[in-house]
């Protein structure tokens, strides 16, 4: 293939085929010019829809090798679930599951609604090591409902488990009241067979919502867009990654943040800014939105602040983009 026309393809790929290119432009132009041509194909959609290729991505991409999903269908009353390696899906049972007595979102306090959206186990909590009550059976894994949307949002509520049923056998009524009740012996099976940091929870309302690959490569062409121009110092295409109403995981508005960030971006800072162990997940939800939840681990270096943590933004789609509604 020749090397301009291999140059001149829509970052085609990351065939091998081009990786003289880079090296000849390491040659001619050095090191920056070499970040700058990878960071351009890491901020295209084509690239990775190239790299996505091959990989089950309908439940989300994880570059962590190994995820538990389970997906719950709250008009089918089912409990799903799927083992995650390397790209590939493997479901591993559908279970029937009693859920909150309500229909719709859960919204406020006392709705006896199960929640519509994507969480993570923040605990396991056992009758031993917890003095967790018979009533809720062998083990509960938390959830983190609610999550940084679900309080973007305002809705309140706390306490939503996925718990099994009375060891003694008796319950008295047919529904959790807004948990996700399952089967005490399969609960057993996934404390034995799952990392409690590696499951993620989705509840869907009405079937089961599985994202586009295009959608999953567009996302990831922002997040690298944005910690592009984050680390170019490029304040006016960073903010346009946010949305109007945009608001962060401790109170600050669109204007405030857009104040706060003109200001440490005028320091024209020289940054180095990793990020590893992406997730991006599609997020269920009653807004008839796109939603995506997107985690990484973030290593951040500058003169004025050093900080390495998990970084998690919620991106929503919007004419054909999509921007940040909500950052922690």
């Amino acid at each position: 293939m020749n090397r301009l026309w291999c140059f001149l393809l829509p970052f085609a790929a990351t065939s091998w085929l081009c990786a003289d290119t880079l090296v000849d432009i390491y040659r001619a132009q050095g090191i920056a010019a070499t970040e700058e041509r990878i960071n351009d194909m890491l901020r295209s959609r084509v690239y990775w829809l190239d790299k996505l290729d091959k990989q089950d991505t309908r439940f989300g991409y994880f570059e962590e090798p190994k995820k538990t999903l389970f997906i719950v269908d709250k008009t089918a009353a089912s409990f799903t679930v799927y083992n995650y390696e390397n790209g590939k899906l493997t479901p591993n049972g559908t279970y029937k599951t009693t859920l909150g007595d309500a229909q719709g979102d859960k919204f406020v306090e006392g709705d006896k609604k199960t929640p519509v959206g994507t969480y993570s186990i923040t605990s396991l909590l056992t009758p031993d090591r917890y003095k967790l009550d018979p009533y809720y059976g062998p083990l509960a894994y938390t959830t983190n409902y609610p999550n940084y949307l679900d309080k973007k949002l305002g809705k309140s509520g706390h306490g939503i488990w996925i718990h099994g049923f009375p060891l003694n056998g008796a319950r008295n009524n047919e529904n959790s009241e807004g948990c996700v009740v399952i089967d005490n012996d399969l609960l057993r099976s996934l404390q034995t067979s799952v990392e409690r940091d590696q499951i993620v929870v989705m509840i869907n309302e009405n079937g089961v919502l599985e994202a586009s690959k295009g959608d999953i490569a567009a996302v990831l062409a922002t997040i690298f867009e944005w910690r592009w121009v984050w680390k170019n110092n490029d304040v006016g295409a960073y903010l346009a990654l946010y949305a109007d109403d945009f608001k962060r995981s401790d109170g600050l508005n669109r204007v405030k943040f857009d104040a706060a960030k003109r200001q440490i971006f005028a320091r024209r800072d020289k940054k180095i800014i990793d990020l590893s162990d992406i997730e991006i997940v599609p997020y269920p939800n009653s807004l008839g939105q796109v939603i995506f939840r997107v985690r990484f681990w973030q290593n951040y270096e500058a003169a004025s602040h050093k900080s390495s943590r998990v970084k998690e933004l919620y991106v929503r789609k919007q004419n054909d983009q999509f921007a940040v509604i909500m950052e922690h």
